[in-house]
């Protein structure tokens, strides 16, 4: 197999378009076949596959391009089964199950990207399969997917323009105030581009929480997106010093606290999605029931309160 990887030198414009970038940066493949491997998951940006040609890179980003994968085992459709909670011939929304990637390089993990393949042959032909944003492999809940290209430009603006609002639920460490606002920039580590961190020349990000319950040690609380950055709520949350109950990546204050609750991945659940939909105007609104190991957890705070 082999793999080119490429380090943007800072002589290059700050923030160009991906597709773009790598163009310049090579001297064998054109621009619409540096288009055609981003699309069918070929090209990792600092260890993460990215599907969008117009994802903005920078100084230092590390650029990976598979160019050896056969047409074949680009992207396997497989027969999984997708929690549909609603579909039309526009779009597709589910109910994402815990420990379900959104995609991956290795064949033999499972994710959605496969699962829409397979059910939706189709999609093979948008942007990223047709998905219009993420959640984390181990947050569950609400996932809106595009069928068409005109229903997935349409999303892309309204997310753009702040028109969709996103809710989740979520237990986090210690007490939080009633209600509150977190705005402060996001960007990648620089010492872990796995990461994300609170950084002064990151892009804005929102974050609205609202107390639902607390607990002896923990808070339940109903949480609103403004902004849409990369792992946003648990950057967010571990900045003001709650990180979310079972995140290992950005608990850096109660990993070795004593009887602390365990708990198997982040307790983060996408609950609410609501947007005008974009052929009619009308208001959409759609929820996920909280998953039962999230149900179970509130049963075993409610214990201790």
């Amino acid at each position: 197999m082999k793999i080119n990887i490429f380090y943007i030198p800072k002589k290059e414009k700050h923030g160009e378009r991906l597709d773009k970038v790598i163009t310049k940066l090579n001297k064998i493949y054109s621009r619409t076949k540096i288009k055609y491997f981003i699309l069918h998951g070929l090209v990792k940006v600092n260890n993460i596959i990215i599907f969008d040609p117009n994802k903005k890179v920078y100084n230092d980003d590390k650029i990976e391009i598979n160019t050896n994968l056969s047409n074949n085992s680009i992207i396997t459709p497989k027969n999984i089964r997708l929690n549909i909670i609603y579909e039309d011939h526009n779009i597709l929304i589910i109910n994402k199950q815990s420990n379900f990637m959104m995609y991956s390089n290795n064949e033999k993990c499972d994710t959605i990207l496969n699962a829409i393949l397979y059910h939706y042959p189709l999609n093979i032909n948008l942007p990223r399969v047709g998905i219009v944003h993420r959640l984390d492999k181990n947050t569950t809940g609400i996932l809106v997917i595009a069928k068409n290209l005109s229903t997935q430009y349409k999303l892309t603006q309204l997310i753009k323009n702040k028109q969709i609002t996103k809710e989740y639920l979520a237990i986090v460490h210690g007490h939080t105030k009633k209600y509150g606002s977190i705005i402060k920039p996001i960007s990648r580590n620089i010492h872990d581009r796995t990461c994300m961190e609170v950084c002064n020349f990151g892009k804005l990000a929102i974050t609205h929480y609202k107390v639902i319950k607390y607990f002896k040690d923990y808070t339940y609380l109903r949480i609103i997106l403004e902004t849409g950055r990369t792992h946003q709520i648990r950057v967010h949350m571990s900045y003001i010093k709650h990180p979310i109950l079972g995140d290992v990546k950005y608990n850096i204050f109660f990993k070795n606290k004593k009887n602390n609750i365990n708990f198997n991945r982040q307790a983060l659940h996408s609950y609410k999605l609501k947007f005008n939909y974009p052929f009619n105007g009308s208001e959409k609104i759609w929820c996920a029931p909280l998953p039962k190991d999230m149900k179970t957890l509130l049963k075993k705070l409610s214990k201790n309160i």
